[in-house]
């Protein structure tokens, strides 16, 4: 049977196969269908072709909309604008464009078409909304995309017997929303409940979710200069990351703010195992944490500055390398760059010193009020 990937079994992230394109490209996209028959068999072909980049990874997105395009435009052919299956098809479709307005519009029409298959309380309603709260989070639209994740978890917590798995995937998407439009009461309730419902689930994929949750609950605490509070859930959220290495671009942010989390209370060594996480197989040093400078400077401007980054990310052997810098800024400049923290870069297998970085560093003066 033709379908979308539902929610309920969505994989953490996708695994990536070899490529392989030959019988891909041999595929007609473009088949003069004359009967439903005939029809019926290019959707079904347009789709398979769709199913299978989508398989290769993210990298085959853009490929995917042609054929995905073409087996939706055939289903509102074959089967009307009344079938689940042209739902599923227009919901593939969507998933797939880049432009947020089209996709917004192909979603709606999954959407619709559900609405009318199913009726206005179905769980079937869930993907569509996911999806429509997806793009609009794309694109930055969080107002929108609330309200589709809020319609999708109250479907889900109406549904008995309820499925506390699809309740915390929902939740937590709905969180990353209420996180964005400042509501950090309301993220810090979903998040949690999330959690709740997740800790009992013995998978890869629940623990996996789970990390997620505890991520973004250790994100909440950090922006309300929580940082001790941060440290437990972020590290919880690493354990699991670390597992992964498909997972590598979540353990790295995960690492960052824990890095971040103990800096900000001057635990400078309790940061470095986070440092050299982070850092583990770059060419270069990366900069992942600059302190606030405290002192009020009585002029602004910049200073050029360039100073060793040692094997574990500390500022070392300061020199201003600008001779005409004001006296005063350049003082300052040299005190507050010892509180930057780089991820050092990698040599060999180890973490490495690097010499000789640039630096430019700015003051502004804070407006009298």
């Amino acid at each position: 049977m033709m379908n979308h990937t539902p929610l309920t079994s969505r994989r953490p992230f996708a695994a990536l196969k070899p490529l392989t394109l030959v019988a891909l490209l041999s595929l007609p996209l473009t088949l003069q269908a004359q009967t439903d028959d005939e029809k019926r068999a290019a959707m079904n072909a347009a789709y398979r072709q769709y199913q299978e980049l989508v398989a290769q990874g993210p990298q085959f997105r853009d490929q995917a909309v042609e054929p995905a395009r073409q087996a939706y435009e055939l289903a509102l052919e074959v089967l009307g604008d009344a079938h689940q299956t042209t739902a599923a098809l227009a919901l593939n479709y969507g998933n797939v464009v880049r432009d947020g307005d089209d996709a917004a519009e192909i979603l709606e029409h999954a959407l619709e078409i559900s609405e009318n298959v199913h009726g206005e309380d179905a769980l079937a309603l869930v993907d569509p909304l996911m999806a429509l709260g997806d793009s609009a989070t794309a694109n930055s639209e969080f107002a929108d995309a609330r309200g589709h994740y809020l319609r999708a978890y109250e479907l889900a917590r109406s549904q008995e017997p309820r499925d506390p798995f699809l309740e915390a995937i929902i939740g937590i998407q709905l969180g990353t929303t209420y996180f964005s439009l400042d509501q950090r009461d309301e993220a810090r309730e979903a998040w949690q409940a999330a959690r709740a419902s997740l800790e009992p689930i013995d998978n890869d994929i629940a623990r996996y979710r789970l990390a997620t949750a505890n991520f973004w609950i250790g994100r909440l605490e950090m922006s309300q200069g929580n940082y001790l509070a941060a440290i437990a859930p972020l590290t919880a959220a690493a354990a699991v990351f670390d597992r992964f290495p498909e997972a590598r671009p979540f353990s790295v942010n995960t690492h960052t703010a824990l890095a971040e989390a103990y800096e900000r209370q001057d635990q400078r060594t309790e940061a470095t195992p986070h440092v050299l996480f982070v850092g583990e197989g770059s060419a270069s040093p990366t900069l992942i944490y600059r302190r606030e400078f405290p002192h009020a400077l009585a002029s602004e401007g910049s200073v050029n500055l360039q100073f060793d980054v040692d094997a574990e990310g500390f500022v070392t052997n300061v020199r201003v390398s600008d001779d005409d810098a004001d006296a005063e800024l350049a003082a300052a400049a040299t005190e507050a760059v010892t509180g930057l923290r780089y991820a050092p870069r990698f040599q060999n297998g180890a973490a490495a010193a690097t010499a000789n970085v640039d630096y430019e560093f700015s003051f502004s003066r804070v407006p009298r009020r």
